[in-house]
């Protein structure tokens, strides 16, 4: 039984209840189930604490029934395998709405629940928990809405949220167990991070995710007095699948390893100021963090991310300046950058030393700003067939690889990684700002609409659906691949003029700006 079709068969069970209840009783009576598990039925207000550790229990709260104090917790449970469903109200003044001290703890809220404090939160690290908060259900907290204590790292949370769960002051899930997993198809708005986890983290987001104070209507975010320098997502490793909003103020998302695929329909934006360069649609750490606190922390493995849909930020992607792990960018849909350097706009921005790197644009690729590789081992562009309205604003540079940040990560975690102090000092006087051009196999020489080589400038002109141009300009490209041939930068320019391609036409300012792109990079390879 799925999750979904399983919070409806909860839901349906909970009315039953309700109306087999007995109006004539206490607020809350006891019974047994058909297995005779017991069961706490609440029909009407109560404000005494519904405190209870027999395991196997079932706590219904009816449609119209309050569980409500003022001050201290209203549920408190502390068996194995409880259950609670709620259709009414479940409030606490100052304190934790629910608390669990037991395991395998599962939750469904189609009423409201209101911590004073937190809404839900677990204490005990063993077993699981499984929150499902269906259509109409709304979940508030003046910190977390829902919290896996950090002592108790409760592995395999589960949140399936299609109804509204907030936080005033701190996070809407926060679950630094592994294995969390959270289904987003409602709303969930923090203001210290949206969503936290750690390892082995799963996300499939079909709502909203944002701090509040942030909107999206479709085609532009607005702010209206959201909390400055917080994520959307954060965690170390694992999957994102995004079909919706996620907006933040900091990174929309927060991550060490994984995968993140931003599909056609999902939108991810950081609403950072544009000046700051470590905010970003996608941010990548430079650390792997552990739920574990007592694990050292490490390099991260690989990322990939997949972007059909729409990522904006100071810069769309960027990594922390002593990121160095592999990177791979694979983008048909739309990265914006709107801050840069004295150069221009970055769309994406990579560590001085970051790993092997390759970035793919392809289809309906937009891309508003520079494209700026790491320094250090392989960097590849691949330029694939481009759809009409494909476009490309910006140059494709590199960084400097820096010998001085690698030797420091090489005295952090030993001769374990992905460089050492020497392979960088080598790229940084071989390879120093270059990056190799690969092109799909699919295309042939009519994909190449005109070209232009002077110094280090290479702009490249191609087609873009039947009529379409989508302009590059690279800047120091090691060489160029295509048609199973490899070629240098003149090379290749060669073999364009002999197949016949046009040269781009030279503007009268752009021997200037040649001039001085070409200045600027000659200094770079001096400096380095």
């Amino acid at each position: 039984m799925g999750i979904r079709t399983l919070a409806v068969s909860a839901t349906a069970l909970m009315a039953l209840a309700y109306a087999q209840a007995d109006p004539a009783k206490a607020a809350c009576t006891e019974g047994t189930d058909a297995d005779g598990n017991p069961v706490i039925i609440c029909i009407g207000t109560q404000t005494e604490p519904l405190q209870d550790a027999r395991d196997r229990l079932t706590v219904i709260v009816g449609e119209g029934a309050e569980l409500i104090r003022e001050s201290g917790r209203p549920v408190q449970l502390d068996g194995d395998a409880q259950v609670v469903l709620n259709l009414g109200l479940i409030q606490s003044g100052n304190d934790d709405a629910i608390r669990s001290g037991g395991t395998d703890l599962f939750v469904v809220n189609s009423g409201t629940i209101w911590g004073g404090d937190r809404g839900i939160r677990l204490r005990n690290g063993g077993g699981s928990f499984t929150l499902v908060n269906v259509e109409g259900g709304a979940i508030f907290a003046r910190q977390q809405a829902v919290r896996a204590d950090n002592e108790a790292q409760v592995p395999g949370v589960v949140v399936v949220n299609s109804g509204l769960i907030v936080s005033f002051e701190g996070r809407a899930v926060q679950s630094r167990g592994p294995g969390t997993v959270v289904l987003n198809y409602g709303m969930l708005l923090g203001s210290e991070e949206v969503v936290e986890g750690r390892e082995d983290f799963y996300l499939e987001n079909h709502g909203i995710m944002a701090i509040r104070g942030l909107s999206w209507d479709g085609t532009t975010w607005t702010n209206d007095g959201a909390v400055d320098d917080e994520d959307g997502v954060q965690f170390s490793g694992g999957v994102v699948q995004n079909w919706g909003v996620i907006l933040a103020t900091d990174d929309g998302i927060d991550i060490d390893e994984g995968l993140v695929h931003n599909h056609a329909t999902g939108v991810i934006i950081s609403a950072a100021p544009d000046s700051i360069r470590d905010s970003g649609g996608i941010d990548v750490d430079e650390l792997f963090q552990f739920s574990n606190p007592d694990l050292p922390e490490r390099r991260p493995g690989p990322l990939t991310i997949l972007n059909e849909g729409y990522i904006e930020g100071p810069r769309a992607i960027v990594t922390d300046l002593d990121a160095d792990s592999p990177l791979t960018i694979l983008n048909t849909g739309t990265l914006i950058g709107r801050g840069g350097d004295e150069m221009g706009r970055i769309a994406i921005d990579l560590a001085p030393n970051q790993g092997d790197t390759t970035i793919v644009l392809a289809g309906g690729s937009i891309v508003e700003g520079d494209i700026l590789f790491g320094g250090a081992s392989q960097n590849t562009l691949v330029l694939g067939a481009f759809d009409a309205g494909a476009r490309f604003d910006g140059v494709v540079r590199a960084r400097d690889a820096d010998p001085d940040r690698a030797a420091a990560r090489a005295a952090l975690f030993g001769d374990v990684g992905f460089l050492s102090a020497a392979s960088v000092s080598m790229s940084a006087t071989s390879r120093s700002t270059g990056f190799d051009v690969v092109f799909g196999d699919d295309l042939g020489i009519s994909a190449f609409v005109a070209y232009l080589l002077q110094d280090d400038l290479f702009r490249l002109h191609m087609k873009a659906g039947d009529d379409g141009v989508i302009r590059f300009r690279l800047l120091n490209p090691s060489s160029f691949a295509f048609g199973g041939e490899v070629f240098g930068a003149e090379e290749f320019a060669e073999f364009l003029r002999q197949s016949g391609v046009s040269v781009v036409p030279v503007p009268g300012a752009l021997p200037l700006m040649l001039t001085a792109l070409g200045a600027l990079a000659l200094l770079r390879r001096r400096q380095a």
